[in-house]
């Protein structure tokens, strides 16, 4: 058959090796890291920040349908009660990777664990193209 072409050509597989490459570094490059602190915010404003080293302390929360109480420290952080009816947020259990959240909606609480310690963290916190 004159002219046809062949489905896979040699540059196909020099740019699937490339992509499968970069694809490798992505996963190797951007691993978790442990969280180094806790931002909690109530609706949009930022309540305060806590570290999550040392021993592990309570802390109450005041939001619109009743205190929420977080438990902070040795790495972690989860909501020990909340006022709202389904409970996720307390059934989540406690998180310690970096970009984990916890969060409880009816009550407009968002707590973000953010950044590691200076050894485990990363250069790159995100890359948009």
């Amino acid at each position: 058959m004159p002219g046809a072409r062949a489905f896979f050509r040699p540059l196909d597989a020099v740019i699937l090796i490339l992509v499968a490459a970069a694809a490798l570094w992505g996963f190797l490059a951007f691993r978790f890291a442990d969280a180094g602190k806790a931002v909690v915010y109530v609706g949009s404003v930022r309540y305060g920040w806590y570290d999550l080293g040392g021993a592990v302390r309570r802390v109450e929360v005041p939001t619109r349908i009743g205190p929420v109480t977080l438990e902070i420290g040795a790495g972690t952080a989860r909501v020990v009660h909340s006022p709202c009816p389904n409970q996720l947020c307390v059934r989540k259990g406690a998180v310690r990777r970096a970009h984990a959240e916890l969060i409880c909606m009816p009550a407009r609480l968002l707590v973000a664990l953010e950044g590691g310690s200076e050894n485990n963290a990363s250069p790159v916190d995100a890359v948009t193209y």
